[in-house]
């Protein structure tokens, strides 16, 4: 309990040094983004929050209107890589940060953390597998475990080994190292990594308790959501 009103005044108080920190500069931000490319200055996209309830992540359109969306075989969308020309040219400059900013907004509003698993599409509740299910146990955030452990250089359920780690481990304590590791990783003085290995991660994601967990969580979100179990095993 005390972890999360912690965890809950840093997110506030961050968020909103943030928002008065980069008030002058949003709007030069959005301009840029129009006059770039036709189309509006923020992408808007229904996310999965905690509990499986649908929440809308709002940033700064950094692709192309109506681009074309990639998937990869397990079903997730497939990570822009360097090089994707969906991008637009002033998208380049401000993906993996400055795109994140209005999402403070959401961190105020509570919809968000600011330390938290990134919040995946709503058709990934018929993608997730037994512990899995345990990322919808906590808030999405905007930078995460997985995030400064590989990011987009990890497949999806890869990150999700480090998503699953998190939401059981989580404290206030490991959220402020993850904090301290996005802004290393920002500046560059840091590769990713070294807050929590693969291995651990992974011994985690596999183990007993973590599948029993992810099943309460699954039964959970269904019920709300009053979806069934696919009749198939996911691939």
């Amino acid at each position: 309990m005390i972890d999360r009103a912690a965890k809950r005044i840093l997110d506030a108080t961050l968020a909103a040094a943030g928002l008065v920190t980069a008030g002058p500069f949003l709007a030069a931000i959005g301009a840029a983004v129009k006059l770039d490319t036709p189309g509006p200055a923020l992408f808007h996209h229904p996310r999965l929050g905690r509990g499986g309830r649908p929440i809308v992540v709002t940033k700064f359109r950094t692709m192309r209107v109506a681009a074309e969306q990639a998937f990869n075989p397990d079903g997730s969308r497939r990570e822009v890589r360097a090089g994707d020309t969906r991008v637009t040219s002033v998208g380049r400059f401000l993906r993996g940060g400055l795109d994140e900013l209005p999402q403070l907004v959401g961190v105020l509003r509570g919809e968000l953390s600011l330390v938290g698993p990134r919040p995946d599409d709503l058709y990934a509740v018929d993608l997730y597998r037994e512990g899995e299910w345990l990322k919808l146990s906590v808030k999405p955030g905007l930078t995460g475990l997985a995030a400064v452990s590989g990011r987009n250089d990890l497949p999806w359920r890869e990150r999700l080994l480090y998503d699953i780690y998190y939401a059981h481990h989580r404290n206030i304590w490991l959220d402020l190292r993850i904090i301290a590791k996005t802004a290393a990783l920002a500046l560059g003085i840091a590769g990713p990594g070294g807050v929590v290995t693969r291995d651990e991660a992974a011994s985690f994601a596999g183990s007993a308790e973590a599948v029993q967990a992810g099943r309460l969580i699954e039964a959970a979100v269904r019920a709300q959501l009053g979806t069934a179990p696919p009749s198939s095993p996911q691939p």
